[in-house]
């Protein structure tokens, strides 16, 4: 029997595999997925050198979609919004990879130089050195929980009896439903984040005068 034309694994069949594993069931081991892909573990590391390399392709991926480096070029608030919102959607689309890349290093160069981007943009800006990691770290928090906010069932307080929390129940009554609830919450909280974030621009440096 000959071969076939099309190798049974490639890099771009392995990266889409993990994604469906990972949406399923937000984990991502070699046996799972040799499964998924209907090949041995062994097959698998023809392609890739492990766990750690296909985390690095899934994240590679997940980056092309958020955007390239002309958004630095907008002013620095306007920039983080962008990133911010493409981020929280390239994640919605996949919640399950939350998981897998908060346990992972970053330690691809495209991420260092993707993060370089932003650490220039916001020193330029006027932000301390000391501060920008913390700038950067707490959006990407706020991004991820957000992410996970847009796959949440559509109630996440209910049951509430309106005689022992009626201020509480009414404030429900007036959250949008759907798709919705979730974008305001995001907004509020970017809002929220970006004005603390200007404050900090003028504000003296932690442990300074």
């Amino acid at each position: 029997m000959g071969r076939p034309r099309t190798p049974l694994l490639d890099r771009a069949r392995i990266v889409d595999a993990a994604f469906r594993l990972v949406d399923r069931s937000g984990d991502l081991t070699i046996p799972a997925l040799a499964k998924e892909l209907q090949v041995s573990p062994s097959a698998l590391y023809h392609h890739v050198a492990g766990r750690a390399e296909i985390v690095a392709m899934m994240r590679a991926e997940l980056v092309r979609t958020i955007g390239g480096r002309t958004v630095w070029d907008l002013p620095w608030d306007e920039a983080l919004a962008v990133w911010a919102r493409s981020y929280r959607d390239a994640f919605a689309e996949h919640p399950g990879i939350v998981r897998v890349l908060a346990t992972a290093p970053l330690s691809e160069p495209f991420m260092h130089a993707m993060y370089e981007l932003a650490v220039v943009a916001l020193e330029d800006a006027g932000f301390a050195a000391a501060d920008v990691m913390g700038v950067i770290t707490a959006l990407e928090s706020f991004v991820l929980g957000s992410a996970l906010d847009l796959v949440a069932p559509p109630v996440m307080v209910d049951a509430v009896a309106r005689d022992a929390a009626p201020r509480l129940a009414a404030a429900l009554d007036a959250v949008p439903a759907g798709r919705e609830r979730a974008d305001q919450a995001f907004e509020t909280g970017l809002r929220a984040l970006l004005a603390g974030y200007r404050a900090m621009r003028t504000a003296p440096a932690a442990g300074g005068a």
